[in-house]
């Protein structure tokens, strides 16, 4: 059975959907669990999550140690990661149930789609799915599938600042990924933020930084 791990914060506009997408897999007994992973909301997120019966952890507001303390309060064979404001798309059910029974060895990740047409935002898809594709680096958008045994044998998550998903994509290898065709489309609500476009430079300029071996700088926190 799988164990969904998905981190938060403030995600309340889009939580109950995500939710409700999940909802076959949990009547058709595939999915064990969902844990969700908060770090720090301070809107009706833990209600929302509590009302539909998922199991809560909270610690701070970064995605390499949510994903870290989620993966290790799992108790399902398989842990599916995606974020909160991402959608499974038809058919996930019969890809999942798929790549379980076939492909037991290696780990999987969707196919991303943003929920906006435009230009801009389709090329930034395109990116991604060529990372994914010919550096074997899924962005933590495409979700992952993989079991417990192989999530623990490559070391899961590291409590880094950032890049977490890229180290876990760099343990796994290539010969360890593979692509399934269900979709998982994401919100496209950060690419209406004023500067979008400086901050996925700066975050690409960063990514290459992190391969060249430069580790990520922490966030800097704001006093409370």
């Amino acid at each position: 059975m799988i164990s969904v791990v998905m981190p938060t914060l403030n995600a309340e506009d889009h939580l109950a959907r995500t939710l409700s997408a999940l909802v076959p897999g949990v009547v058709e007994g595939m999915i064990k669990e969902v844990v969700i992973v908060d770090g720090g909301s301070d809107d009706a997120t833990l209600e929302i999550a509590d009302s539909t019966g998922c199991q809560i952890v909270k610690t701070d507001a970064e995605r390499g140690l949510q994903l870290w303390q989620g993966c290790r309060a799992t108790r399902g064979d398989w842990i599916l990661i995606m974020h909160s404001n991402s959608l499974l798309g038809d058919g996930w059910m019969d890809q999942v149930q798929a790549h379980i029974k076939n492909y037991p060895l290696q780990a999987a990740y969707f196919h991303l789609r943003f929920d906006d047409p435009s230009i801009m935002v389709g090329l930034w898809a395109e990116v991604l799915a060529l990372r994914a594709r010919w550096l074997a680096m899924p962005s933590g958008d495409h979700g992952l599938l993989l079991s417990r045994a192989l999530y623990d044998t490559v070391g899961g998550y590291k409590d880094q600042a950032a890049f977490e998903d890229v180290a876990l994509s760099m343990a796994l290898g290539r010969a360890r990924l593979r692509p399934i065709g269900a979709s998982l489309t994401t919100s496209a609500e950060r690419f209406h933020a004023r500067g979008w476009m400086l901050r996925l430079i700066g975050k690409s300029f960063s990514f290459l930084a992190y391969l060249l071996g430069i580790p990520p700088k922490p966030p800097v926190k704001k006093p409370s």
